[in-house]
């Protein structure tokens, strides 16, 4: 008990340090939370690192924030973050029970809990997939939940960019759930809701309230987000510099301050939106899925190199290689600079997901967590979608 009144504390000093500084660097407003019940839930929508501190800067009571597991093997930084603020740590691509025991825990101590839906930033600026089973947690909490809604975050800080872009961000709470209201609904009804509370399209956003958003090297990395050429239709060929990215094939395109996509040569886009991109994407890899699963099981689909195999344990990374990403239709192999290879099966393997803008996470069937990480700009996002489409082909 001592240590949720030490939170507590730590709460109410960093609200008071870091909203001059979070309000004035990302223009943020914020509609302040009045929660009628306690303790409570908050679900939230996620597109910023600075998330977990514009919910709480809302909210009058001290939170404890569900957050990546990786945020816990930063050696002295990580113990810093624990002894301050507790999180509660979830490992990406592991579901695991001991999340939802700790969070059930927390709140039966009183103790409220903020959540990100979606468990991961939007590379496209519309809300991600949100977990089925969110639903079944909130019903089992027996709490009240509030969903939060953040907006402007996206082209304040793409998930694809290394840098911020200042133009305006808004927060505010869209409905408090009572236990009671929850009692009458069921698990499916709670997600649908939480779903539609939560839904954003931040270009839908910018249409209806356009806003511009200064910056630097504006289009730098958006080939991590986008890895498909639409004019030659190859994959991996797109490169940025400041703010244009182009391909070989003579494509050559500029982001702007609004998040549109515009042509060098005055001609039309391919796409307006980096959303419209990622859908093409998605449909192409659709389309194109029964091919691939038919392929050779020799023949190469992507392929990187420049990139680095770590074994993921609780409080620490564990270099195993350096080398090369190949990827086929049913695994993927690391081969190290000393020929070595590291063969992952897609069949073994329970989920894979993406660490910040570019590290690939994946587990095991047997628990074991690693992660690939790269030391140039490419494309996560290509092989976890790979992934997940033929792991559903296959179930």
């Amino acid at each position: 008990m001592k240590i949720l009144y030490w939170h507590r504390f730590v709460y109410k000093m960093l609200h008071i340090f870091l909203k001059p500084y979070l309000v004035k660097k990302l223009n943020y407003s914020y509609e302040k939370a009045k929660p009628r019940n306690y303790p409570y839930i908050v679900l939230a929508n996620h597109n910023t690192d600075y998330d977990p501190f514009l919910v709480g800067l809302a909210f009058p009571d001290q939170m404890y924030y569900v957050a990546s597991e990786h945020i816990f093997r930063w050696g002295l930084i990580s113990k810093l973050i624990n002894f301050l603020v507790g999180p509660i740590p979830r490992v990406k691509a592991i579901t695991e029970i001991q999340t939802v025991i700790n969070i059930l825990k927390r709140l039966k101590a009183g103790a409220n809990v903020c959540m990100f839906a979606e468990g991961n930033r939007s590379f496209s600026g519309e809300t991600g997939e949100i977990h089925p089973a969110t639903g079944k947690l909130i019903k089992k909490s027996g709490v009240s939940l509030i969903t939060f809604r953040l907006d402007g975050g996206y082209f304040t800080s793409p998930r694809w960019s290394k840098t911020l872009r200042r133009g305006e961000m808004r927060g505010r709470v869209v409905k408090e759930y009572s236990p009671e209201d929850l009692e009458k609904m069921t698990a499916d009804e709670v997600y649908s809701a939480i779903k539609n509370d939560l839904y954003v399209n931040a270009y839908e956003e910018q249409e209806k309230n356009p806003v511009a958003y200064i910056g630097d090297s504006l289009a730098e990395n958006i080939e991590t987000a986008l890895y498909i050429c639409p004019k030659c239709c190859r994959s991996s060929t797109l490169k940025s510099q400041g703010d244009r990215f182009f391909c070989s094939c003579g494509l050559d395109l500029k982001y702007d301050a609004y998040g549109y996509i515009s042509s060098k040569n005055d001609d039309e886009p391919p796409f307006k939106t980096v959303l419209d991109w990622c859908r093409f994407q998605d449909a192409r890899l659709k389309q194109d899925i029964e091919r691939i699963k038919n392929l050779p099981p020799d023949e190469l689909i992507y392929s990187d190199e420049g990139q680095t195999l770590w074994k993921a344990d609780r409080g620490r990374n564990r270099l195993i290689a350096k080398g090369k990403l190949l990827c086929y239709n049913d695994r993927i192999v690391f081969e190290g600079e000393d020929n070595h290879k590291y063969t992952y099966k897609f069949d073994d393997m329970s989920d894979m997901n993406i660490i910040g803008q570019m590290d690939i996470a994946f587990a095991t069937n047997n628990r074991q967590a690693y992660e690939i990480k790269s030391n140039h700009p490419r494309s996560a996002l290509k092989y976890r979608e790979l992934f997940k489409h033929l792991k559903v082909r296959k179930h």
